[in-house]
């Protein structure tokens, strides 16, 4: 495996750049293999430990993937750094408008521009990444993935987009804050061309402004969405996880199942 590293223009954020990691596996630069690829929200956290932005460790999926990968499937990773400061992170990752109780820092208005970040990875990241790697183009062979409030924008992505993606990751999705606008647009989502979806959630997880009670409801309400809107089951892999808390150190453990189960029928 090999991963190459780039800065790409983007004008949403505050650096006016994204970072891009890219991972190809094995045998990548020895054939003409063209490969299913996978976007991840907050790449930062992917590979090493030493890219982190905050939090207790990364996926590390770098020294997993070297041990392991003779089970997982044969897929490249387009790791998207995020800002460094949480709030722009949050408005970046957000399609929808949060009105704030102003109770805390934290708690305050968000106006989202997921919606434009969602525009940017289609117009200009997308099409440079299938330019520059053998990838399989299609949206049949495209997979999007994220935690947290990053779940939450893959969701988003997901169902907004199925010409470019039919599979999906979402671990400990931040979606109850957003709750009114989400079923709005649940209501008006594409669930047809989905072919693997992947959640979970701990019993056991708080976010900034999200207690664990909201965490599992919202979970609730997306697999019921997924199965209302004609889901076949399945196609889901769902699991909550007992005293499971909002962390890397959890994802970290859960992460490699995620990958396993989008992409185990290519």
């Amino acid at each position: 495996m090999e991963i190459f590293e780039f800065d790409r223009p983007c004008g949403l954020v505050s650096s006016e750049h994204i970072i891009v990691r890219v991972m190809v596996p094995d045998g990548y630069g020895s054939g003409e293999k063209r490969y299913p690829v996978l976007y991840i929200n907050d790449g930062q956290d992917v590979f090493e430990d030493k890219d982190i932005l905050w939090g207790e460790c990364s996926m590390d999926y770098k020294r997993y993937y070297g041990n392991y990968r003779r089970f997982l499937p044969e897929f490249i990773i387009v790791a998207l750094v995020c800002p460094r400061e949480r709030q722009e992170r949050t408005r970046l990752y957000s399609p929808f408008t949060h009105k704030g109780k102003g109770n805390s820092p934290e708690d305050s208005d968000i106006v989202g521009i997921g919606k434009a970040y969602l525009d940017w990875i289609a117009e200009d990241l997308k099409p440079w990444v299938d330019g520059a790697f053998r990838t399989r183009t299609e949206a049949d062979f495209t997979g999007i993935m994220g935690y947290s409030t990053g779940g939450l924008f893959a969701i988003y992505a997901a169902l907004a987009r199925p010409d470019l993606f039919s599979r999906l990751a979402a671990l400990s999705s931040a979606v109850y804050i957003w709750k009114e606008e989400l079923e709005a647009f649940l209501q008006r989502g594409s669930y047809g061309h989905l072919k693997r979806i992947y959640m979970d959630v701990g019993t056991n997880e708080y976010g900034r402004i999200t207690t664990k009670e909201e965490f599992l409801e919202g979970a609730e309400l997306m697999y019921r969405a997924y199965l209302e809107h004609g889901v076949r089951p399945e196609r889901i892999l769902y699991h909550v996880y007992p005293d499971a808390v909002h962390s890397q150190t959890d994802w970290k453990m859960r992460f490699p199942d995620a990958l396993r189960w989008i992409f185990a029928d290519v």
